[in-house]
């Protein structure tokens, strides 16, 4: 499960280091996110699984002011991530939770919800792929990162 999140998470990395440093209030539509904005959704996912799991607060950290300060977030909540993701047993893994999606009570083995936060990130990667070609990058990177053993 941590390889499946590295292939799409070290893509994400890789993709935010090519946005303009310029980008960071533009958004492709009015009322949608800034690319700030969707860079800080993907950074802090990660902690509205493990606060829902744990039954705990979430620690949302504040929307960065510039990309090069979501790009230093992302980075350092993914050394966060792995370490959560690595501290969890098997046994811990193939326990049954639930958590409360968009108003919605989904119970299964916490696996499985980590199955549902690489989709989340890979949905809104996806996004930002998006905004990278409209904001002019040409050479983004493959969605996964094949390197990951």
């Amino acid at each position: 499960m941590l390889k499946g999140w590295k292939m799409h998470h070290n893509s994400l990395i890789e993709l935010a280091a090519q946005l303009p440093d310029s980008s960071g209030n533009w958004r492709p539509w009015e009322g949608g996110w800034t690319t700030l904005e969707l860079i800080h959704h993907l950074a802090w996912t990660p902690e509205f699984f493990f606060a829902q799991i744990e039954k705990r607060d979430m620690n949302i950290p504040p929307v960065p002011s510039t990309i090069i300060e979501a790009r230093e977030l992302v980075k350092n909540l993914t050394g966060v991530t792995e370490q959560k993701l690595n501290e969890y047993t098997d046994s811990e893994l193939q326990e049954v939770v639930t958590i409360h999606i968009n108003g919605v009570d989904v119970t299964e083995p916490v696996e499985e919800m980590f199955h549902r936060l690489v989709a989340h990130e890979a949905h809104h990667k996806g996004q930002l792929f998006i905004y990278a070609r409209q904001l002019g990058v040409t050479n983004a990177p493959f969605y996964v990162d094949l390197s990951v053993k």
